[in-house]
């Protein structure tokens, strides 16, 4: 009789230590949802065109789809200004070049040079394109609520909805990432050196009377990012593929002989009012599969925007890159300063992670001074593709 007190006030003690787990673990819950975006409900929604009221706004048209939702959203740019946001396009089944992107120009490497990076992707889950296998939205969720810089759309990830994907790029950006002065369309087995668009970006971007852009003052006029232009890989007199194969286009659908001048949509450079123009100009502009060709092409040009030519700073081969990167190391930059890896700013990865890697971790040496790949003359074969010029600014 006399131990009955010491056991009811151990399991008092037992009850109470138990609850103060509870709570502890639950607030400790509480707090690491709380800085996670709003997760998905029943009823997903997508960014509107014109405001930014929450992540999660009603679903909205999209070119010709009645009605487009967001799966997942990204709250990445915050609030502080940004120099630039890289708007990525890629496949669920990519989280190896996702990860890749990560690791090697991480979100600190990024947020000391003014930028962030979204990736956008589409409902994977279904399949329904060769060398694309399936992705269940629960893993996509779960990526998305670890690392916090995915879009997801609700229509379905495929080639022919590219330009569904680029369209909703351009116009989650002035909605959801207004702060930051540039944007930077890109693909995901693209390699840019982000080090170096920065440094062009912060010494100003130069125009000469052929639209193509200039590394210093040389040019005729100094672009803004207050106006509406663009700048990347011009594209001059392609033609349709008629042809069988991935990218044929069927008279029907472009009956044109000639693609009007593009970007390449690789990767390129646009302002905020030139995405805003180019977004509601596609409102009233017949959409075509082809994302590149319809958004840079046929829509910029409807909407006035200029293509400046960055071409000098493109390579279309991987092993221009690989021959720069294998290229000794010298505290010196190659003559076409701020592209330090060999004159190149953007150049192919085709999905090799390895070669994506070494070009990330080369391009930040270049750019904090350890040094960067020196190539002896005509030992690397050249591949920049100078044909073409941009939009022609006339002479005052």
């Amino acid at each position: 009789m006399v131990r009955r007190p010491l056991v009811w006030l151990e399991a008092a003690a037992a009850v109470v230590t138990a609850a103060a787990l509870f709570l502890v673990v639950g607030f400790t819950w509480e707090a690491s949802q709380s800085a996670l975006p709003p997760p998905p409900t029943a009823h997903h929604h997508r960014p509107p065109l014109r405001a930014h009221p929450e992540l999660y706004p009603p679903p909205a048209p999209l070119l010709d789809l009645p009605a487009v939702s967001l799966l997942a959203n990204s709250p990445a740019c915050g609030t502080r200004p940004l120099l630039l946001v890289l708007l990525v396009m890629s496949h669920p089944s990519h989280a190896f070049l996702r990860h890749a992107h990560r690791n090697h120009a991480s979100w600190h490497a990024l947020d000391a040079l003014g930028v962030k990076r979204v990736f956008f992707l589409a409902d994977g889950s279904r399949g329904g394109q060769a060398g694309y296998p399936a992705v269940p939205l629960d893993v996509i969720m779960r990526e998305s609520a670890q690392y916090r810089d995915l879009v997801v759309a609700d229509f379905q990830d495929h080639y022919r909805n590219l330009t569904y994907k680029h369209t909703l790029a351009l116009s989650w950006a002035p909605s959801f990432c207004p702060s930051a002065r540039y944007l930077l369309k890109m693909d995901d087995d693209i390699m840019v050196d982000v080090w170096g668009m920065v440094a062009l970006l912060r010494a100003g971007v130069w125009i000469d009377r052929w639209g193509t852009v200039q590394t210093g003052s040389g040019g005729a006029l100094r672009l803004q990012s207050r106006d509406p232009w663009t700048a990347g890989l011009v594209q001059r007199g392609l033609r349709p593929q008629r042809s069988s194969g991935k990218w044929q286009v069927k008279p029907q659908e472009y009956p044109g002989s000639v693609y009007p001048n593009f970007l390449a949509g690789w990767a390129y450079i646009a302002t905020q009012p030139a995405a805003a123009a180019i977004v509601s100009a596609a409102a009233t502009t017949p959409p075509f599969w082809i994302d590149d060709v319809y958004l840079t092409g046929t829509v910029a040009a409807a909407a006035g925007i200029p293509r400046y030519a960055l071409n000098q700073h493109y390579t279309l081969l991987r092993g221009a890159a690989t021959c720069c990167l294998a290229a000794p190391r010298r505290m010196r930059h190659p003559p076409f300063f701020p592209a330090a890896l060999c004159g190149l700013l953007v150049a192919p990865s085709d999905k090799n992670v390895t070669i994506l890697e070494a070009w990330f971790r080369a391009a930040r040496a270049c750019h904090v001074g350890v040094g960067c790949p020196t190539p002896t003359p005509d030992s690397c074969t050249q591949t920049y593709p100078h044909y073409g010029v941009g939009t022609v600014i006339p002479l005052s």
